[in-house]
């Protein structure tokens, strides 16, 4: 077996992993990256087929914390920021047939047909008085309900989570999803007296808030994926693909890890020694890694399930789309059960260069946690419903001029009730181990902007640790490890973007 030996390895080339390696290399650290597929950025992925830009996984991003925006600024040479048209504010929800526009002010609230008139009473009287939290980790379904009525559970927040997180708020954690939401839940009887004393007493935190650059939903010229080639450009040779681990072993001077090479043998494994490692792979290939040599951190996070998610792009000519497809596109609410997708995004009304020119693109997606056996659809079926889901309700004749059709068994990590304790036990269980890191979506949020927050603090604590002490602070005990540096529950946050 080839054995090398490097300070910090990194496994997984999705944003997290490559954010991480990125930063440490900036800073000149010995790092390399090892991912299994053959190009970095996980599922952040773009390419082109027939004039049209495709996305393989997000389609764009908040670009909330300032190490994301220095980040951008940094790799500006080769990355071009591009905000999203104003359209991109008008969404919409599908209700009983029709789409209706989500309503952002209170009258619009009052005068919208997706809730009915008792609905909207019920409503009101939670804004001015509800119930507080009794229970440290309830499902989102429990909460909105108890504050504003079972019927806008329904709709408007059931559709709302399933195009953020895809999942099932019966089951989602408002603590895990939104520890924010929840902080507030806890303290407050009437939502609208607590946003008024917020609006009067404000002033200071307005003043002290970070104004972002790209306020705003922003994507990149090119897609995505010109992001991660930007990021895993500079690391040269020391960004492998195609490299596929095998075990992780710890030893006297750290990490020995065994990976499978694109150079190897097909029975014949390499080896790589390091100080630190990074694991950056998704929930369950996190679990499959640990198993053998960490059995506590791996069985600590087995129960995190994903959701499964299909994508259909279908491009149409301007003449076969009689909807005017103005805005973000829209959901589809829980119990609207004859709709048989989640929703579509209207991807050329947000950002224009993603469809040629006298052309529309629209992303369908089906699956989620209210449909998971749907990638046993073959992709005719797949295809076959997304414009079945379309066709009526957007006024499409005719046969589109692209299908492209993306499937993933495990998309989006599903942060289900009791989730905070199952990674707490799992923070526990790694930092046992010294140099030993996590970062992933199924820590602190599912967000790209989630995730390179996250990694990019791991980062900065290697960096840290990495940096010579002075004699008195070596004398000092440590109290800095994993549980606070990479993968601690910020409560004061949105976990989602």
């Amino acid at each position: 077996m080839n054995a090398q030996r490097r300070d910090v390895l990194v496994i997984g080339g999705g944003i997290s992993g490559l954010t991480v390696a990125w930063t440490l290399h900036k800073a000149g650290v010995d790092v390399c990256l090892m991912d299994a597929a053959q190009h970095v950025g996980g599922c952040s992925q773009t390419s082109r087929k027939n004039g049209f830009l495709l996305e393989r996984g997000p389609f764009n991003v908040i670009v909330r914390d300032p190490s994301f925006e220095r980040m951008l600024e940094d790799v500006a040479d080769t990355v071009s920021v591009v905000p999203a048209n104003d359209a991109a504010k008008l969404r919409y929800i599908y209700r009983h047939g029709k789409l209706h526009v989500v309503p952002t002010n209170p009258i619009a609230l009052m005068r919208t047909k997706l809730l009915s008139v008792r609905a909207k009473a019920r409503l009101l009287r939670g804004l001015l008085w509800s119930h507080r939290s009794q229970s440290e980790d309830e499902t989102i379904e429990t909460v909105v309900s108890r504050r504003l009525g079972p019927e806008v559970a329904d709709t408007i927040v059931s559709a709302a989570v399933n195009g953020i997180l895809a999942g099932d708020i019966s089951k989602l954690s408002l603590g895990a999803c939104f520890p924010l939401a929840a902080k507030i839940d806890a303290a407050m009887r009437s939502p609208i007296g607590y946003g008024l004393r917020k609006a009067l007493g404000g002033s200071k935190d307005k003043r002290a808030k970070h104004k972002r650059k790209w306020p705003g939903l922003v994507s990149i010229e090119g897609g995505l994926g010109v992001l991660m080639d930007a990021l895993a450009s500079p690391m040269g040779d020391s960004c492998k693909t195609n490299c596929k681990v095998n075990s992780i072993l710890p030893n006297n001077t750290g990490y020995e890890v065994a990976y499978k090479s694109p150079s190897g043998q097909d029975s014949e494994l390499s080896t790589l020694s390091c100080r630190r490692i990074v694991m950056a792979l998704p929930v369950a290939q996190t679990v499959q890694v640990l198993s053998h040599a960490f059995p506590q951190a791996a069985s600590a996070i087995e129960p995190v399930l994903s959701s499964p998610l299909t994508i259909v792009n279908l491009g149409y000519r301007n003449t076969s789309v009689g909807h005017p497809l103005r805005g973000f596109g829209f959901l589809v609410p829980r119990n609207e059960k004859e709709m048989p997708i989640m929703g579509a995004l209207f991807a050329d009304s947000v950002f224009p260069h993603h469809a040629p020119r006298g052309h529309r693109l629209l992303r369908v997606f089906l699956g989620g946690a209210q449909n998971p056996d749907i990638n046993n659809h073959t992709d005719e079926q797949l295809r076959d419903i997304a414009i079945a889901g379309l066709r009526n309700l957007l006024h499409i004749t005719g046969d589109p001029v692209l299908v492209d059709i993306i499937r993933y068994k495990a998309a989006i990590p599903q942060y289900h009730a009791g989730h905070r304790d199952r990674i707490a036990q799992f923070i526990a269980a790694i930092e046992q181990f010294p140099g030993m890191y996590a970062v992933g979506n199924y820590l602190e949020g599912a967000s790209l902007n989630d995730c390179v927050r996250v990694a990019h603090k791991c980062a900065e604590n290697i960096i840290e640790d990495a940096e010579p002490k002075s004699a008195a602070m070596k004398e000092m005990p440590s109290t800095k490890n994993i549980a606070t540096s990479c993968a601690c529950m910020n409560k004061d946050m949105l976990s989602v973007s």
